[in-house]
């Protein structure tokens, strides 16, 4: 027993699965990521990863609204996304939080390569692309929480 109160980042979940971790957490969270279709290609991050395809994501986002379920969500920068994506990203996270107000916090998270992964060549995300992305979330979400890592 503790006066803790857990933040629950389990990935795609499905309603009862929602339901049932309501009751023992404070808040839940699932990474967007970004909205691009093209990241499900072959060769590209998140293909053959269909917890990553951004509709089953918003589906979850939406989900957890209805249910009224506090949640943290945001994109990851640099994975082969554009400017463009992330403001369409940005736009349907403040959609889903003007629909339900359920989005209690937007992250902005670089990405940045790891050795021994199948991204390890790729750049990581600069600076300007991280202030226009973070510029962009606080223009679009003046109210909302913003957590840049």
């Amino acid at each position: 027993e503790t006066s803790l109160i857990p933040h629950v980042n389990a990935g795609v979940m499905s309603e009862a699965e929602l339901l049932k971790l309501r009751d023992v957490s404070g808040s839940m969270g699932l990474m967007l990521e970004s909205v691009s279709r093209l990241l499900l290609e072959p060769g590209m991050p998140h293909a053959a990863c269909p917890d990553k395809d951004p509709d089953v994501r918003l589906k979850v986002l939406e989900r957890a609204g209805w249910l009224r379920i506090p949640f943290t969500t945001g994109l990851l920068v640099g994975i082969g996304d554009t400017r463009r994506d992330r403001v369409d990203g940005l736009l349907r996270i403040r959609d889903l939080h003007n629909k339900y107000g359920h989005i209690q916090e937007v992250i902005i998270q670089n990405f940045v390569p790891k050795e021994n992964t199948a991204m390890r060549g790729v750049a990581p995300a600069t600076l300007d692309e991280m202030l226009f992305t973070v510029a962009a979330c606080r223009l679009l979400m003046p109210e909302q929480n913003i957590q840049v890592p």
